[in-house]
């Protein structure tokens, strides 16, 4: 379709290349269709259209198959004419539904059906290609690491708060069903963030009434954040001495 806006594209698009294979061809071939004819912007302005203008260049770029209904976007722009369809024309596809609005036998309708089946096939293409990339992928396993000391300093500062309580024999009554997830805290399984450092020191100032919620919170917070920044660091140091990697080297 003619008119309106002319195609006016990022200033550095990225330009693909149809020789890198089927998806590139593609959005190269998309958006040889779109010279000429109405902009990116000006269909994504328009009233009916659900995409976003970033999602529409993408579609152009080749990196990644795009979705049905950013093609079918482009497509009905460019491959079909919108002031053709008939509106009393109904269809049950949310996504090619506007091809059935054309007139039979038009250009519009011959060029939009092929563009349809074409991205059709590519997408069952990739697919498969993601399965079998998928089935032969193998998940690195976890690395072991021992709890490190900045850790086992912030549960220490837990379990002094809870016993200044008087009830660390009977958690259950400072938190409830929550006690189960306070205790994988202790055990070192998992490290609190900020919801849990509040929640843990505002049940435990019903029993202890000087405790200041705020600053008790922001210090568990403090400790917990050095306690995630240790477990990493412990993790790569773990992974550098690995015999995989060392045999890399």
């Amino acid at each position: 379709m003619q008119a309106k806006g002319l195609e006016k594209m990022p200033a550095r698009p990225r330009i693909p290349d149809p020789r890198k294979g089927a998806l590139e061809k593609f959005a190269f071939d998309l958006r040889q269709l779109g010279r000429g004819k109405v902009g990116v912007s000006w269909i994504a302005d328009q009233e009916d259209t659900g995409v976003s203008r970033p999602a529409l260049y993408a579609a152009l770029s080749g990196t990644r198959l795009p979705n049905g209904i950013t093609v079918s976007t482009l497509l009905r722009w460019w491959a079909g004419n919108p002031d053709e369809e008939n509106p009393d024309v109904q269809s049950r596809d949310p996504i090619w539904g506007w091809i059935a609005r054309l007139p039979a036998g038009s250009d519009a309708h011959t060029q939009a059906n092929e563009w349809k089946q074409r991205y059709l096939r590519l997408s069952r293409a990739e697919s498969k290609r993601r399965s079998t990339k998928n089935r032969s992928w193998k998940p690195t396993p976890p690395v072991q690491i021992d709890t490190p000391r900045e850790q086992h300093l912030m549960i220490e500062q837990i379990k002094d708060l809870i016993e200044r309580t008087g009830l660390s024999q009977d958690m259950w009554l400072l938190f409830g069903p929550e006690t189960v997830r306070i205790e994988r805290y202790l055990s070192g399984q998992v490290i609190p963030y900020y919801f849990w450092t509040y929640h843990i020191v505002l049940n435990c100032r019903a029993f202890i009434p000087d405790v200041r919620v705020e600053d008790e919170t922001r210090r568990l917070n403090v400790l917990a954040e050095l306690a995630r920044r240790a477990r990493v660091r412990e993790r790569r140091i773990a992974r550098n001495a690995s015999p995989a990697r060392r045999g890399r080297g």
